[in-house]
């Protein structure tokens, strides 16, 4: 029973799809319907160009044929043809408007379609009548049947009646007597068969084509809807803000120049990610994105990477941004509230253009270093963008676009500041530290330069050059028979991902026949991470290579003790935020010693940057601190005149010197 009416079912879904009966897209009756437009442009223009030849040709006779035929004849004939002409017109007035002004009116094209090929075969049927009464053949109903069924696409349901009904219309008008011989009912017969055909297989051809151009189309649609949406949020991505922003500024300036560039920025993601897992993490950007979208309706929005979104935010009627703050306060409490234990937040940089004709990328740079100015300002959650910012921008963006000319002229230069052991002051060694002394800024100290190419991914590039330059010093310094002092030299953890250091110390180092002892690396507490294999592993390999490892800056940031544990480092540098005000903060002093105990005990030498006083000088000295490093004993320096030093006494030196 349920195969029966499987297969009726089954049955009836393919002759409806056979009849045409059964729906179809819009994008299916579009393509359809423009390229009946294109056919019904074919044929109109075909029958205008016989009727017209027609009408030309009976007003000719009438002129100069001596034997004119009856008015009742011509007037039947011209009346003909000048209704079919004008029907003709029409249809290539609408089909023409249709493809051209894409006009969607479809019903309207419909009642077009059919009145024409009714009045069409209806002058096929009274002309071919007039012939067949004086024995002649039906020529023009199945020229005019052909033209109007065969060219022009119709729906098989359709054009079945179509023809049918003008066929069995044609044979008991013309054959009232029904004294048709059974060789011209055959004919009739085979030549409505043929036109039946003709009008399904074009049909059903032109619907494979539709199908295929609706796949297409739709393909295209959801690549173009790929491509400008976020995939992890689902919102808009850069691209699409590009756009929008481009269409507001296109269209009023006025609108453009009254809104705000936005950069926002989520606090503590990170955490909650590790928190939740990443799975949960995408929702919650997904679910903060959204209610961005949401908040800011009527505006561009984008999530610009990572945890990071851009709005083109409209300011209220009296220009002020007293609504977007409030709109960006509550999106701020919710995200709060989705884990207080986290500590989420939201920090937000904006923009206000100048220039209608501002570049959208640039304005969101500017919207997002604003955004990065309050990072660490715990009471502020808003900054504009203002000249200040501009000027720091500015040389931010100057010291990305020019580092590598810089290191090509040497405008990187690099100073030299002593090292002494605590016990008696003795010259030990060298910290090598880059300068950058610009034509256009002038000297440029390292926190204008160094935290701009560690963000930016070009820190490699200075601290290669660095140890490049010191090898250099160090041979020029052994051959001119001038003492040789170790040099630290800085790495970045950043370093270690776009380098191999490994391959860079040998091809520095060990190939020009440098002393390994000559070389010390340092590389910054804050770089190091248990979860860091290739940094771990690295700096393993180089440990066995006898290479001297110090961890620099102990105690800047959130020091965790753990990592004294996974790493070997030979020389801990106590960073010089411990000595700052000295003499006023007597919490430094415990701090200081209990530091340098728990090195001595897990086997590591300490020392001290920042110096500056004979005080702190000798209360490390007191607590056991091996080595000293900071301004009592000399500011960073050029070779030459650390050299100059070095001859004349002002630092003293080892006796077996």
């Amino acid at each position: 029973m349920n195969k029966a009416k499987g297969f009726l079912k089954k049955s009836l879904r393919n002759i409806t799809k056979f009849l045409g009966i059964a729906g179809y897209s819009d994008s299916f009756k579009r393509y359809v319907d423009r390229d009946n437009a294109r056919s019904a442009i074919l044929v109109s223009c075909i029958v205008m160009v016989l009727e017209f030849y027609m009408i030309c040709y009976v007003l000719y006779h009438i002129f100069t044929d001596s034997k004119v035929r009856s008015f009742i004849w011509i007037a039947q004939h011209l009346t003909s043809y000048i209704i079919l002409f004008l029907c003709a017109l029409l249809l290539y007035i609408f089909s023409y408007n249709f493809l051209k002004v894409r006009t969607t009116n479809r019903l309207l094209g419909k009642i077009f379609m059919i009145f024409f090929a009714v009045v069409a075969i209806s002058f096929g049927i009274f002309i071919s009548y007039l012939d067949y009464q004086k024995g002649e053949h039906a020529l023009a109903f199945i020229t005019v049947e052909i033209i109007t069924m065969g060219i022009m696409i119709w729906r098989p349901i359709t054009s079945i009646s179509l023809v049918t009904v003008s066929f069995l219309l044609f044979y008991f008008i013309c054959d009232a007597t029904n004294s048709a011989s059974y060789a011209t009912q055959l004919n009739l017969f085979t030549v409505w068969l043929a036109i039946v055909i003709t009008t399904v297989g074009r049909f059903h051809q032109k619907s494979i084509e539709a199908k295929n151009a609706e796949h297409i189309e739709n393909m295209n649609l959801y690549l173009g809807e790929v491509a400008v949406t976020d995939e992890a949020t689902g919102i808009g991505n850069m691209l699409a803000f590009r756009n929008e922003v481009g269409e507001i500024r296109s269209k009023n300036a006025e609108d453009f120049l009254s809104r705000d560039f936005l950069f926002l920025d989520i606090l503590n993601f990170k955490s909650y990610n590790e928190k939740h897992g990443f799975d949960e993490g995408t929702r919650f950007l997904n679910a903060i994105a959204h209610t961005i979208k949401y908040t800011f309706p009527e505006d561009p929005v984008a999530r610009f990477s990572d945890d990071h979104f851009v709005i083109f935010a409209k300011r209220d009627s009296s220009n002020s941004t007293a609504e977007i703050e409030s709109k960006l306060s509550s999106i701020r409490n919710k995200i709060k509230k989705s884990d207080p234990e986290v500590k989420l937040g939201l920090k937000v940089g904006s923009y206000t253009p100048e220039d209608v004709m501002c570049h959208i990328i640039t304005a969101c740079d500017f919207a997002r270093y604003a955004c990065e100015s309050i990072n660490k300002k715990y009471d502020v959650d808003y900054c504009e963008y203002t000249t200040a910012s501009a000027e720091d921008f500015a040389r931010k963006q100057y010291v990305i676009n020019n580092i590598d000319k810089a290191i090509s002229q040497g405008y990187i230069q690099i100073y030299y500041q002593p090292v002494v052991l605590a016990k008696n002051k003795e010259l030990c060694g060298f910290e090598a530290l880059a300068r950058w002394i610009d034509p256009n800024y002038g000297f440029m100290p390292p926190y204008t330069f160094i935290p701009v190419l560690e963000e930016y991914r070009q820190i490699h590039k200075l601290d290669a050059y660095v140890l490049q330059e010191v090898c250099r010093d160090i041979l020029n310094a052994k051959a001119q028979k001038i003492p040789v002092f170790p040099i630290s030299v800085n790495f970045s953890k950043i370093d270690f991902e776009l380098m191999n250091i490994e391959s860079l110390l040998e091809e520095s180092v060990e190939k020009q026949g440098i002393s390994k002892k000559s070389i010390h690396i340092e590389v910054t507490e804050s770089a190091l991470s248990e979860n860091d294999k290739n940094l771990r592993e690295t700096l393993h390999r180089l440990k066995a290579k006898d290479y001297s490892l110090w961890l620099d800056d102990f105690g800047s940031g959130y020091s965790c003790l753990n990592l004294l544990k996974e790493f070997e480092f030979d020389m801990m540098k106590i960073d010089m935020t411990f000595l700052k005000d000295f003499a006023n903060t007597p919490k430094s002093r415990p701090i200081l010693k209990n530091i340098i105990t728990l090195a001595k005990d897990i086997g590591m030498q300490t020392l001290s940057e920042g110096v500056e006083t004979t005080e702190a000088f000798e209360f490390l000295q007191e607590i056991g601190c091996e080595r000293i490093q900071g301004y009592l004993f000399g500011k960073p320096m050029p070779r030459s005149e650390a050299l100059e030093k070095i001859r004349n006494g002002t630092f003293l030196l080892p006796s077996l010197l």
